[in-house]
């Protein structure tokens, strides 16, 4: 999946490559939270289809717990519990107003604003 991203093709072009779409989904994703790639614009974010399948937010959530303990430390350790158990989309969206909370007292927004849109971007 990588070596097809060339910063021209959309998170959508590049499914179309794939064989499996679920399985493509899952490489994209894995590659937005490893770091490798990014998003390039709100608009680019728009026409990215959605990158985890319902029934697999495991990606999601480890993405979001790692974010979490490198942004606010051990202060993270009760929202973190929370997310856990967290097991399907809808579920972890529930603690997205906790989330906003907990992240409101991180001094570098920016950090911040790219973490919440690349969570929105995975599991839209």
């Amino acid at each position: 999946m990588l070596i097809m991203i060339d910063g021209h093709r959309t998170g959508e072009q590049l499914l179309a490559l794939c064989t499996s779409s679920a399985e493509g989904k899952r490489q994209l994703a894995q590659l937005l939270n490893g770091g490798f790639v990014q998003q390039l614009s709100a608009s680019t974010a728009a026409t990215t289809p959605a990158l985890l399948p319902d029934e697999d937010i495991s990606l999601a959530k480890s993405y979001v717990i790692r974010t979490l303990y490198e942004l606010l430390g051990s202060e993270a350790l009760a929202l973190v519990s929370v997310i856990e158990k967290a097991e399907t989309v809808d579920e972890l969206r529930r603690h997205f107003g906790q989330l906003h909370v907990a992240l409101s007292t991180v001094p570098d927004r920016k950090k911040v604003e790219q973490f919440l849109e690349k969570v929105e971007l995975v599991l839209d």
